[in-house]
């Protein structure tokens, strides 16, 4: 567990937290459905974070006991989409709430990614996005993700693989 001055706290996921983390993904989510034409077939799968959470490491953020946030650590040589060679692990489904957001949820969540990739080692950190999400892009680019390739269209909308070189500082 990690809290920073403002009282965020970064914890592991609890099977307790199911519905909560559900919810908090679904209202993350839900702005972003008039701009991704495939909506319907997409928000069904919004519960891959719990789904999964048993062969992932899943991470929310809290303050005040409220759920700002929550993201997905899948290691290298886990189950993944096939785009993404084998030996990299990724970053899954980061979601941080409306009111979360402009806060450093967003980036506190990462940062933990990335610590837990360096922990295990790895060479590079890699996620899927899409230009749709804005702020996102913003957030990636910053933290040193940078777009690998494109990838095919998916639920309607573009998308882009982006890595994070790890293999500088060590």
């Amino acid at each position: 567990m990690w809290v920073d001055m403002s009282g965020l706290t970064i914890r592991d996921f609890r099977s307790k937290d199911t519905e909560a983390v559900d919810a908090m993904v679904r209202e993350s989510w839900l702005e972003l459905a008039p701009l991704i034409p495939g909506w319907a077939e997409l928000a069904p799968r919004l519960n891959a974070l719990t789904q999964k959470a048993d062969d992932s490491e899943v991470l929310v953020a809290e303050r005040g006991g409220r759920l700002l946030g929550a993201v997905g650590y899948v290691g290298a040589h886990q189950a993944k989409p096939d785009f993404f060679a084998p030996q990299w692990p990724i970053v899954r489904l980061l979601s941080v709430t409306p009111i979360g957001r402009g806060r450093g949820v967003g980036q506190q969540l990462l940062d933990a990614c990335i610590e837990r990739a360096r922990r295990d080692g790895a060479p590079t950190l890699a996620l899927h996005t899409t230009p749709v999400m804005k702020a996102a892009q913003v957030l990636y680019a910053r933290a040193g993700f940078v777009v690998h390739r494109t990838l095919p269209d998916m639920y309607g909308v573009p998308y882009v693989l982006m890595c994070k070189d790890l293999s500088e500082g060590r």
